[in-house]
């Protein structure tokens, strides 16, 4: 069943821009590389079927996709982390295990009707995927190198 969002003002006015990759955004591990590059394209599928066909259903089933990739992704991620003593990994874990959880919620919700979080989802989506490669992930850059991923 089809149900309209509100369209609120910063979406109708294409504040929530896509995320274009950028070498800013390297860790200079081609592996990780290409899967913070699929979650990209991912999230910007979101920002297009939000802007232009409004369709919560398919919103939903990119989130879902989305949800999963991020998880397999921090797999990767925690594993060298693991295997290479990385001593922040705690910290990084629960950094994925917060996002896994805040997206889950937001695909229940809409899941359960709720179409107007959308907006906050793609804001939260953008902010915290930049914010956590650039901030967070940068910081496994050298421990990663320093055992030969590259």
């Amino acid at each position: 069943m089809y149900v309209p969002y509100i369209v609120h003002d910063r979406i109708r006015d294409n504040i929530l821009e896509m995320i274009e990759w950028n070498e800013k955004y390297s860790v200079n591990v081609s592996e990780i590389d290409e899967e913070h590059k699929k979650l990209i394209e991912i999230i910007n599928k979101v920002i297009v079927a939000r802007q232009h066909n409004n369709d919560p259903e398919e919103v939903l089933e990119i989130l879902r996709e989305m949800t999963r990739y991020a998880l397999n992704h921090f797999k990767t991620e925690e594993t060298y982390m693991v295997k290479f003593g990385y001593p922040d990994y705690q910290s990084h874990k629960k950094e994925h295990h917060d996002f896994s959880n805040k997206t889950i919620e937001y695909c229940k919700s809409i899941d359960n009707g709720d179409y107007q979080i959308t907006d906050d989802l793609l804001e939260y989506l953008q902010q915290w995927l930049v914010h956590h490669i650039q901030e967070i992930d940068k910081k496994y850059t050298n421990c990663f190198n320093k055992h030969g991923l590259e």
